[in-house]
């Protein structure tokens, strides 16, 4: 049982309001200065460019978790160096604040997301996106969503850009890791490089989706070893889609993670409520 459903207490409720309502002040005023920030790093070419982003980013990102008291736990699976030149992290997706974990936990590796068509829309949020190389994905359009992929493959394979997607397409309601969309798996075919699997489990229990309620928790991370790509094609993405998908369930477990269904595996096809 979810424990947020269970908090019955008006005060306590009053206070994750109040709790909210702080935290999105903070963060709009936080989001002007660390964006204005980053136009320094279109001045710095290639690689000390990307980290000077991904440094705003992280800084933002931790300054919005310590004022929702939500601290970052990180455990990796395995002692193995993250890949050689660009590769994807695969996660699974529970809250907005998984979004913020990740620039936390990830420090190492200078990454960006593949986001929501909508996500692009938000002023200097998007602007940032846009000018950082974030992978725009139209859930409502799927020829524009493929090309979206094909494009962030050539990005990851020219570039050695590092992309962080997330496979399910939306957010879970319940704590579980709900079936993975097929069009992920297409940009790991199609860049032939590793994917590295990733669960996060506490950040549904600070703030559940489509709440206003925020309650100080740890958000648990924990990193897998990477799965290879290369030499696979079309005929074996279901198969590497399966694969991945309990790669994250094990890693979900060992978050603390509330068990999940392991099937259905794969997402019908369109948007996932």
């Amino acid at each position: 049982m979810d424990v947020t459903l269970q908090r019955t207490d008006p005060l306590d409720a009053l206070l994750a309001y109040t709790r909210f309502w702080m935290a999105m002040a903070y963060t709009v005023v936080a989001t002007v200065v660390m964006f204005t920030a980053t136009l320094f790093g279109l001045l710095i070419p290639g690689d000390a460019g990307r980290r000077w982003q991904l440094f705003c980013a992280r800084t933002w990102a931790a300054g919005i978790l310590r004022a929702a008291r939500c601290p970052v736990v990180v455990t990796r699976t395995s002692d193995e160096a993250p890949p050689e030149g660009g590769f994807l992290y695969f996660s699974n997706h529970h809250s907005m604040l998984d979004i913020l974990a990740l620039f936390v936990a990830l420090k190492e590796t200078p990454f960006v997301f593949a986001a929501k068509r909508e996500l692009f829309r938000v002023p200097f949020i998007g602007w940032h996106l846009r000018l950082a190389g974030y992978v725009e994905v139209d859930r409502d359009n799927r020829d524009r969503a493929i090309s979206a992929y094909a494009k962030a493959a050539r990005q990851v394979r020219q570039r050695g850009t590092i992309v962080t997607v997330y496979p399910e397409g939306t957010r879970s309601p319940d704590g579980t890791i709900l079936p993975f969309k097929k069009g992920p798996f297409m940009l790991a075919l199609e860049s032939q490089v590793p994917i590295v699997p990733i669960a996060v489990d506490g950040a549904q229990l600070a703030l559940k989706k489509h709440s206003l309620r925020l309650y100080g928790h740890p958000i648990r991370v924990v990193i897998g070893k990477r799965i290879e790509t290369r030499g696979l094609g079309l005929p074996e993405r279901d198969d590497l889609l399966r694969q991945t998908r309990l790669a994250i369930l094990d890693l979900h477990r060992l978050a603390g993670g509330v068990p999940s269904p392991i099937e259905p595996m794969i997402a019908p096809p369109g948007r996932q409520k």
